[in-house]
């Protein structure tokens, strides 16, 4: 009896830690991939948030639909949104997380003090992007590509 309830766990556990590949390989199908250019060094990481809304953007993180880091290579890098994301618009923030301490760094009146950048390159003056100047559409096919060139002040 105790060999068939070890065999019956064994092949649970096994089959929980079979789900996220078959997740995964379905998100390998289609989503959005941004490409990072303009690093200024190849220290830390990338953080990247997609959006799926102007709620809350570009501040609010509880607002945000994926959250994903990657590494810098040649001072750039590519965060990959994998998913089953419907069609619609959608937005990005990034950040170089130079120290990898997954915080976005400002000085004590706001200042950038890490290099960040939006979709459709928005340049931010005085104030931060609206949703509407960052999204773009994605068709809910295959891989749509954003480019971002990274902005340091």
């Amino acid at each position: 009896m105790r060999v068939k309830i070890r065999t019956i766990a064994l092949v649970l556990l096994l089959a929980a830690a079979a789900m996220p590949v078959v997740s995964r390989a379905q998100d390998a199908s289609k989503g959005v991939k941004v490409e990072i250019t303009g690093l200024r060094n190849n220290n830390g990481q990338l953080v990247c948030s997609l959006w799926s809304g102007p709620a809350g953007f570009p501040r609010d993180d509880s607002h945000i639909l994926k959250h994903v880091t990657a590494p810098i290579k040649n001072a750039g890098g590519e965060c990959v949104f994998g998913g089953n994301f419907a069609a619609g618009d959608y937005a990005v923030t990034l950040f170089h997380d130079e120290d990898s301490s997954g915080k976005f760094k400002t000085n004590f009146v706001g200042y950038p003090l890490e290099g960040y950048g939006f979709s459709n390159n928005v340049v931010p003056q005085f104030s931060a992007p609206t949703f509407d100047q960052c999204k773009f559409h994605y068709d809910g096919t295959g891989w749509k590509q954003i480019p971002v060139k990274m902005i340091y002040r």
